[in-house]
């Protein structure tokens, strides 16, 4: 009988169909990852406007009562919710970084980087004023270009809790976007301030938007 020994050719048909199967295997896995980042930024970009409680409740609560009572929970990366819930309840550095951060994000009408810094126990409320008082800004006939403040001062920190207190006025660019076309009177805004995993707006005393900063017949 003859001797059924793999030739040459036979063995580099087969390093090259496990080549083959190698780089189909690590396409796919590469697919998997873009649709994983996918389905991951749109899944930011969603829960970036939940509050902390919301988050919890949906996330954490929900599925361990579904679990008790015998349900299914659709699975989503546990991890990954829970960094992003973490994250939405860190605050900032110091209590005059949390209200830079309030007023920043109002004066440039985003929501980015507002809800780390709203007190957990109270985020769903504090993002209803800010949204509130920012929908006043809207409309304004004209909305104002931006807020200006200067330094931020603030109080004695007692039991892990500080006021912080500006000067806040509202500009209005020209028509050009250049120069200033008119600029408000300063008034003072107040921001308590609360220390858990960084610092937390716990509550704000602005002044009024219409018949404050601007006339009455000016608001829509």
């Amino acid at each position: 009988m003859g001797c059924k020994c793999p030739t040459r050719i036979d063995h580099r048909d087969y390093i090259l169909g496990m080549i083959a199967n190698v780089r189909r295997w690590v396409d796919s896995v590469a697919g998997f990852q873009g649709r994983y980042l996918r389905w991951e930024s749109r899944a930011v970009r969603r829960l970036g406007g939940w509050s902390v409680p919301r988050r919890w409740a949906t996330f954490v609560l929900l599925p361990t009562l579904l679990f008790c009572c015998g349900g299914t929970v659709v699975g989503v990366p546990a991890a990954w919710v829970l960094r992003q819930t973490m994250e939405a309840s860190r605050g900032a550095p110091s209590p005059d970084a949390a209200a830079d951060s309030y007023l920043m994000a109002l004066g440039y009408n985003t929501e980015d980087g507002l809800l780390p810094i709203l007190d957990n126990d109270h985020q769903d409320d504090l993002l209803a004023e800010w949204r509130a008082y920012r929908k006043a800004m809207d409309n304004t006939s004209p909305a104002p270009s931006r807020l200006d403040f200067g330094a931020l001062a603030v109080g004695q920190v007692v039991d892990g809790r500080a006021e912080v207190t500006t000067e806040v006025s509202a500009t209005w660019w020209g028509t050009d976007g250049r120069a200033i076309a008119y600029s408000s009177e300063e008034y003072t805004w107040r921001f308590k301030t609360r220390e858990d995993n960084g610092w937390q707006v716990v509550s704000v005393e602005a002044p009024t938007w219409c018949g404050g900063y601007v006339r009455l017949d000016a608001c829509a």
